[in-house]
């Protein structure tokens, strides 16, 4: 195959993955993403559990982005009403559920609750409570992350109806924003001295990941035809390239710690994720991407919010039950349990809801029209 013909094939296979209703591989990347989660909080903490939650931030900026453009493509606008509540539906159901669950647990063992903290994460904003005064270690401290997530939600989508959904005023935006927190994040590492707690879970120096994928949408959605991306995807080679560099930037981190996740690594991290999207979805189906689209993986993807909410409750209390065990039982155990819990939340609690969002905002699309034109 000539070099403009493995062009082409990459270019045209982008424009397909990008124009189902869904796109399938990237539940196999949010497979990934929640169990570079567990894998470190369950035992393993060479694993760049970090990295998941960063990866989750940059899908999250992606889909919510492409999902307002091809709704204004659509209709010819966006209504927020009708986003919040499908959003709404998604998320509150099993986060509310869990957080009950957590608190009749405490509360029926006679365990001490953090009041602070439960309500800051009842209210969406554990991530500044964390931030300003420490993780106290509880089922509800990994919840600063969908803090981050909600308060994105609350601006970048007003911010896009006030744009138009036009691409030049949209990538100058959100280019603007990435940029202003780099320098936010320098001035507050070197001047002010900023503790890493901070940085690692407020909103204004995490937003430009969520910030990087809205950028990758807005790009892709309104330009799947430039050059950049065939240059990009075509050919398996580059995908390992573009995961060979994330391995080494989380060695890295491994090796030196804060210092270089502040700086370097939520600069590099970011921005690797936004050139993987494409580069899997262009290469999906092949022999090294393959299994990131085989059932079992979708299902963990698509599991993967019930998947981070319960390994808070579950892989601390078992790896303390079995401590005196050999490690490789404990994770057994624990990642039995936890898909166990997971899969409950999901067909008892999310499902159901995402049906009712499906069935209450399902909207009548006109005739398809080709990504990018």
């Amino acid at each position: 195959m000539g070099a403009t013909t493995k062009v082409e094939a990459a270019n045209a296979s982008l424009r397909a993955g990008l124009a189902q209703p869904h796109m399938p591989i990237l539940d196999g990347v949010r497979a990934i993403a929640v169990f570079l989660v567990i894998f470190y909080h369950a035992i393993f903490k060479w694993v760049p559990g970090g990295l998941g939650v960063l990866m989750f931030f940059v899908i999250s900026g992606f889909l919510i982005t492409w999902l307002l453009l091809k709704e204004h493509r659509r209709s010819g606008d966006i209504r927020l009403g009708r986003f919040y509540a499908r959003r709404s539906l998604r998320i509150f159901p099993a986060f509310y559920a869990y957080s009950a669950l957590v608190l009749a647990l405490l509360l029926s063992f006679h365990k001490h609750i953090e009041w602070p903290q439960t309500i800051a994460a009842l209210l969406y904003v554990n991530n500044y409570y964390q931030a300003i005064h420490g993780d106290p270690g509880t089922g509800f401290s990994h919840t600063w992350s969908l803090g981050i997530e909600e308060q994105f939600y609350l601006l970048w989508p007003g911010l896009v109806v006030l744009l138009g959904a036009k691409k030049r005023p949209l990538m100058i935006t959100a280019t603007c924003i990435i940029v202003a927190v780099w320098v936010h994040r320098a001035i507050l590492q070197i001047v002010f001295h900023v503790h890493q707690g901070y940085f690692y879970e407020a909103l204004d120096t995490r937003l430009d990941h969520l910030m990087i994928g809205c950028l990758l949408a807005v790009a892709l959605f309104t330009a799947v035809e430039h050059p950049l991306w065939s240059v990009l995807c075509d050919g398996m080679w580059k995908v390992g390239v573009t995961v060979a560099l994330l391995v080494l930037s989380s060695v890295l981190e491994y090796q030196y710690s804060a210092p270089y996740r502040d700086s370097a690594g939520f600069i590099v991290n970011p921005l690797l994720t936004a050139v993987l999207i494409p580069q899997l979805i262009a290469n999906r189906g092949q022999l090294l991407t393959g299994w990131l689209d085989w059932k079992p993986v979708r299902y963990l993807g698509r599991i993967s919010y019930s998947l981070y909410l319960y390994q808070q409750l579950v892989l601390d209390p078992i790896e303390r039950a079995l401590q005196h065990y050999p490690q490789v039982v404990q994770a057994g155990v624990s990642l039995t349990v936890l898909l166990a819990m997971a899969s409950g939340s999901y067909y008892l609690i999310e499902k159901p809801f995402l049906k009712i969002k499906d069935r209450q905002f399902a909207s009548v699309p006109k005739p398809a029209e080709d990504v990018g034109r």
